[in-house]
């Protein structure tokens, strides 16, 4: 119903209550009606006087016209009245104009998120992600850093951007992991398009495709069904340990310290991600490490 070239003045209307019968009811039918009905309520709730302006200037006039120097305290104070329509414009320029949706996870956590076409998207630990919900209908577009898993309902082509590389389908589960350098993606169901600046690939389900920096890039296949942080459980194919630890400081909010490792060292296995002591142990005991938890429980200090 509100559409951007009527929208300044179709509110306006609302708000002198100038709305048809008919309007009304198709207004109050809308899914931002409520928002916008709680705004108007707070502004009505301010505490603002009613002031007689032409009574208050003729006044002003009559008192200047009488040689009277009017004190400061007589200044007829409009800002109330100015500073509260700005703000009910601002507010309702924020609900019509920024129709960004943005979520974040913290270290831990995961947040599962149904988009406006009824597709899913489960978000890892320390992810982020936007997409613009008024426009979703013409530019299914999200925006990611991080890792997530996307099952995509079909119809128009759907696309998640990351620094690192876009992902497209029509329909299909994929999941897809962008950090720093790193790019991931597995395709559970369906195919799916993977392009970054130097490759162009497709998956089809079972296959994985992955970049780390300047490495050459990988491909291969799978057997899983979903992701394994779903079930809580990270898990490694042949992965450079820093990634494996990049992973530990997300899952449960440490800091590694590992000035004497070979970051490079590849591990392939998996750490619960519901379980500090034995995801830390598992992990560190794989590679022959000792390690040191600080005081705070925050600080791992390894040694060889």
């Amino acid at each position: 119903m509100l559409d951007d070239k009527k929208d300044d003045i179709f509110l306006s209307r609302w708000i002198n209550g100038e709305l048809s019968e008919e309007e009304l009811r198709e207004f109050q039918s809308h899914p931002e009606y409520e928002h916008y009905a709680k705004i108007m309520a707070g502004a009505d709730a301010l505490d603002l006087k009613n002031y007689d302006v032409d009574k208050e200037l003729t006044s002003l006039k009559s008192k200047r016209n009488e040689g009277i120097t009017q004190k400061s305290g007589s200044t007829i104070k409009l800002w109330p009245y100015f500073a509260a329509a700005a703000s009910i414009a601002v507010i309702l320029g924020l609900f019509l104009f920024n129709s960004d949706q943005s979520f974040s996870t913290d270290y831990g956590e995961q947040l599962a998120v149904t988009l406006p076409d009824g597709s899913e998207m489960i978000m890892n630990a320390k992810s982020e992600a936007i997409f613009d919900k008024k426009n979703w209908d013409n530019n299914r577009l999200v925006t990611l850093d991080g890792e997530a898993y996307f099952k995509v309902k079909k119809g128009s082509k759907f696309t998640v951007t990351t620094k690192n590389g876009d992902v497209s389908v029509l329909g299909t589960q994929f999941n897809v992991h962008s950090q720093n350098s790193f790019f991931e993606v597995h395709c559970f169901e369906g195919k799916v398009s993977v392009t970054n600046d130097k490759n162009k690939e497709t998956l089809t389900a079972g296959k994985a495709f992955r970049n780390l920096g300047n490495q050459t890039p990988e491909n291969w296949t799978f057997e899983a069904q979903q992701p394994s942080w779903l079930a809580n459980t990270s898990s490694f194919r042949s992965m450079p340990i820093k990634y494996v630890f990049k992973e530990l400081e997300k899952q449960y909010n440490l800091q590694i310290k590992s000035s004497s490792i070979d970051l490079e060292t590849i591990y392939t296995g998996t750490f619960p991600n519901n379980n500090q002591e034995v995801a830390l142990r598992t992990v560190f005991s794989t590679l022959g490490l000792s390690y040191s938890l600080s005081q705070d429980g925050k600080t791992i200090v390894l040694e060889k």
